[in-house]
């Protein structure tokens, strides 16, 4: 956002002198761009709407080839072809060396996010997968098998037993002796699976996310390294963008000799990966009629997503705009940002085991204090002229508090749709997942980057995550997470049910022109 910024500026114009170029050296500059006939806009607003155009980007590209990963080993390929490409958009912005040829800037940054949010629907796949072979839940599992073994055993003796009048009452003790309800129960065994599947979850989430922070926070080190030895030139912010995409790139392919492909069944013959993939996509939408308790978190989702991107990118246009931070203190702010993350991620994993809180409960924690924060942003400006996001501390407070829950907020948002998608669709409901973030995240930029053009003011903006916090949280508070997973599981049993019937209709001769051998298969299909 800031190095957007920082590129607008320098080919924008004085914004009380149209013809005079903006000087940024200058105490309160105030520079807006050129865009069209007599229209000039605020970079941080041009900036808002790039990220809105990226959010559509990432939106289309999710929608065209997350669906086909659950099938063979292309999650695995796709991940790798998607950072190879990321990385060579990085790259790309060396290609940026004169004012004229800003408009570079505009198309290379949607297209790196969309290949860095296609990788990251790929990689979030592999969470629920890895949770089910996990060690724990694999012997809580067996736990669960082992009585219904047993539970099988005892009916058989009754049958058995039942039949001889003689010796039932003797051995029938004994066949009930197999289980003894009074100590254990499937509804026990199957409650206490479903806690180790959480508790693995939320390990693996908060591992990976601390794994990701210290990466970021070396990343930005580098660049800050950059900027501040080059003196924040063009080049340096150059260097520090190629070398994110090298690092994605290099990070990606060391790991990926250790990832399991765990591959899924083949793609079906003849089929276009993009068709296939918008019509799994549409398949899933209209199996939320049989999940209703994933379709109000996926819908809250796609407000609460919205919302805390809106506030994130609100803050470092704020920041950048208005305070007037440079450059490199904008990555300190990320960096300071990272490193706390990395605190508050444990912090809040420690708080959850010792208190034995739900996945649930701690996204909706994590949701009650980034509305507490924004709540300040809206309300203080009006009993204030001096706070309410105009003080640099209260900018360096307000990151290290978002830096606190964010990583938490993401990652056991992330473990709650694991525990809620259907066993052997995970790319399909995470590429849902994923789009509707993305299918939301154009909004809020767009609306507050509209308000600043009509108010000219960013901090009236925070209206409106504001209220996406107070409706999503409403939404997601309804969701009942014991209902959910039953649903899924029933879900899987219906679909598998299918694809057998699917398997066992015999080939259809066509006899009249029109016809179509797929005709009863895709009535199957749609049931």
């Amino acid at each position: 956002m800031a190095s957007t910024c920082k590129t607008q500026l320098m080919n924008g114009v004085e914004a009380d002198n149209l013809s005079q170029r903006c000087d940024i050296t200058k105490p309160d500059y105030k520079c807006v761009m050129h865009i069209f006939g007599n229209h000039y806009l605020d970079p941080g607003t041009i900036s808002l709407y790039v990220s809105s155009f990226s959010a559509v980007i990432s939106f289309v590209i999710s929608l065209s080839v997350a669906a086909i990963a659950d099938h063979g080993a292309y999650r695995k390929r796709l991940l790798a072809a998607f950072a190879i490409m990321g990385c060579m958009t990085s790259i790309s912005f060396f290609m940026i060396q004169a004012p004229s040829l800003f408009w570079m800037a505009l198309i290379l940054s949607p297209l790196g996010w969309a290949c860095y949010n296609a990788s990251s629907v790929f990689t979030n796949a592999f969470l629920p997968i890895y949770v089910r072979v996990h060690p724990k839940v694999l012997e809580a599992q067996d736990r669960v098998d082992a009585h219904l073994t047993l539970q099988e055993m005892d009916e058989k003796n009754r049958d058995l037993f039942r039949s001889n009048h003689r010796m039932g009452s003797h051995f029938y003790s004994y066949g009930s002796s197999l289980i003894n309800p009074a100590e254990t129960s499937y509804s026990a065994l199957v409650t206490e699976q479903r806690k180790v599947e959480e508790q693995v979850s939320n390990d693996l989430s908060a591992w990976c996310a601390g794994a990701g922070i210290v990466g970021t926070v070396i990343v930005q080190g580098f660049c800050i390294g950059i900027s501040v030895g080059m003196n924040e030139s063009l080049l340096s912010l150059q260097i520090a963008i190629a070398f994110t995409g090298v690092w994605w790139l290099a990070w990606t392919m060391a790991v990926l000799p250790w990832l399991n492909a765990r591959p899924g069944p083949p793609l079906p013959e003849g089929q276009n990966w993009i068709t296939y993939s918008w019509r799994k996509n549409f398949n899933t939408i209209k199996a939320m009629r049989q999940l209703s308790q994933i379709t109000k978190f996926i819908l809250a989702w796609f407000l609460l997503s919205d919302g805390i991107n809106t506030v994130t990118a609100l803050l470092y246009v704020i920041t950048y705009q208005e305070l007037k931070f440079t450059h490199t203190e904008s990555l300190m702010m990320t960096i300071a940002l990272s490193s706390v993350s990395f605190v508050g991620t444990y912090l809040f994993l420690m708080i959850r085991r010792f208190w034995k809180l739900s996945t649930k409960f701690m996204v909706m924690l994590t949701l009650g204090l980034y509305t507490t924060l924004t709540a300040y942003f809206v309300i203080t400006p009006y009993f204030s002229s001096v706070y309410g996001l105009r003080q640099e501390w209260e900018a360096w407070v307000s990151v290290v508090f978002l830096g606190l829950i964010i990583s938490t907020f993401f990652g056991v948002a992330r473990v709650m749709m694991a525990e809620l998608c259907p066993e052997g669709e995970e790319n399909e409901w995470f590429s849902l997942f994923q789009l509707a973030d993305k299918g939301s995240s154009w909004i809020g930029p767009f609306a507050t980057g509209a308000i600043q053009a009509l108010t000219g003011e960013f901090r009236t903006g925070f209206w409106f995550p504001l209220s996406l916090f107070i409706v999503g949280g409403a939404l997601l508070f309804t969701v009942d997470m014991n209902k959910g997973r039953d649903e899924a599981a029933r879900y899987r049993v219906d679909q598998e049910a299918k694809r057998r019937l699917l398997a066992s209709i015999p080939p259809i001769t066509i006899t009249h022109a029109g016809e179509s051998p797929f005709l009863a298969r895709s009535i199957l299909l749609d049931l």
